[in-house]
């Protein structure tokens, strides 16, 4: 944490600097004025490292900081060659396009910075509640596999699909928003990756989708035990995080043939459950 403080002073310490240096007429005058695509480049940089190229990250693309300055190098001696070329001197564009390559390396920084903190923030709540939840992309041969099985020898498959609602724990949304609720929902997630483990069989595939939402696939099941396991899954939820959950089934063949469509099919068919139990259920 402490030094991803450091590495967003040090970004934010460096643009006020360019802009406060470029804000005094004696250095414009005397040694150097920069021009206004600069600075529109400048937070065109900071802006696509921070927003643009954390997707990316998320997403598994591997960046390094050698591939960051090539990208916005090869950028501005585009710019260059088809917009700055001739208004200004060479010097001028050498010092500016080494101000943008500086600007991208530290912002670039702050950003892997952050996904180490993401990172460590998941890896926490995973060791907290273990469980055996799968990135549904990760799962997509074993999916297959189950699907051509199913398909092969005529037995029914089901997809479940689950739907986190947000967790409520006011007194700490109001003390500690937002890095709070950010954790609050992490360990939400983990916690119901537990839950969703605990109570599916050993055969089924239980899969993390979108963030808050989590796909059952369950082998040899019909539509009616799937409707069963969400109930129990359900009142385990309430009684756990004090939340609802919303779910949705698709089941093989008659819904859907293939994985995505019985996804889709699921996803479409959302909605709130509500427990009968008077008791939480306690799941440890």
């Amino acid at each position: 944490m402490s030094e991803l403080k450091i590495s967003i002073t040090v970004l934010i310490s460096y643009i006020m600097a360019i802009l406060g240096i470029a804000n005094i007429e004696r250095f414009q005058e005397g040694i150097i004025n920069f021009s206004p695509e600069f600075f529109i480049l400048i937070a065109v940089v900071v802006f696509s490292e921070l927003i643009i190229t954390s997707s990316l990250l998320r997403a598994g693309v591997k960046l390094s900081y050698y591939a960051i300055i090539a990208f916005w190098l090869l950028v501005y001696v585009l710019l260059w060659i088809f917009y700055f070329k001739n208004s200004r001197p060479v010097e001028v564009e050498i010092i500016q396009i080494l101000l943008v390559l500086l600007a991208s390396v530290l912002a670039f920084d702050v950003n892997r910075r952050i996904g180490q903190l993401d990172t460590t923030l998941d890896g926490l709540s995973s060791n907290a509640y273990p469980n055996r939840a799968r990135e549904i992309q990760e799962a997509r041969e074993i999916i297959s596999a189950e699907i051509t099985r199913s398909r092969r020898y005529h037995h029914p498959l089901s997809v479940l699909t689950i739907r986190l609602g947000k967790p409520e724990n006011r007194d700490i949304r109001k003390s500690l928003e937002p890095i709070a609720t950010d954790i609050l929902e992490r360990f939400a997630v983990a916690k119901t990756s537990q839950i969703l483990s605990d109570l599916a069989r050993s055969t089924d595939l239980v899969l993390l989708d979108k963030g808050d939402q989590f796909v059952i696939l369950c082998p040899e099941t019909n539509p009616n035990n799937v409707s069963i396991l969400a109930g129990r899954i359900a009142a385990a939820v309430e009684g756990s995080l004090k939340t609802s959950i919303e779910w949705g089934t698709a089941s093989f063949p008659d819904e859907a043939l293939t994985f995505d469509d019985l996804l889709q099919t699921a996803q479409s068919r959302l909605s709130p459950i509500i427990t009968k139990q008077k008791e939480p259920v306690e799941v440890i």
